[in-house]
């Protein structure tokens, strides 16, 4: 395992590039020009209610285009969770109903190698970054 960086020892370049190749497993959430990468925990109080500041926004989602990465705070237990979010059909509607709406969902046992793959290459570069807290915002001036 690599040893992990600061964030502030990392240029805004050099966080880019780390994520810039995990973009598609991201959840996209507004149409904004700016780029915000924002890594959350679904079971967070913080991260719920920055999830919930920007739903009810519409001009925070028409500034930003949130790439929400899911990286587990394990206090938490966060995991079963997320992988039964992101193996939902409709993952950004299932994140906003368990973090905005606040429902509870039926947690899965079993999963695709696929839901196993994007956690752990999303933990890969949370880790190569330093995100040290949820929710974890980076800001990019504009999209590529």
């Amino acid at each position: 395992m690599a040893p992990q960086c600061a964030a502030k020892e990392l240029s805004t370049a050099q966080i880019t590039a780390l994520v810039r190749p995990i973009e598609p497993l991201a959840l996209q959430y507004g149409t904004g020009n700016i780029k915000a990468y924002v890594f959350m925990d679904p079971k967070c109080p913080h991260s719920r209610d920055f999830l919930s500041m920007i739903y009810d926004s519409d001009k925070m989602r028409s500034i930003y285009r949130y790439y929400i990465f899911f990286y587990e705070l394990k206090r938490l237990k966060s995991h079963d969770l997320i992988r039964t979010i992101y193996a939902s059909s409709l993952p950004l509607q299932k994140t906003l109903s368990v973090m905005v709406e606040g429902r509870e969902i039926l947690e899965r046992n079993s999963f695709s190698e696929k839901v196993e793959e994007r956690i752990d290459s999303i933990e890969s570069v949370a880790e190569a970054i330093g995100v040290n807290k949820r929710p974890y915002l980076i800001i990019k001036k504009e999209l590529d």
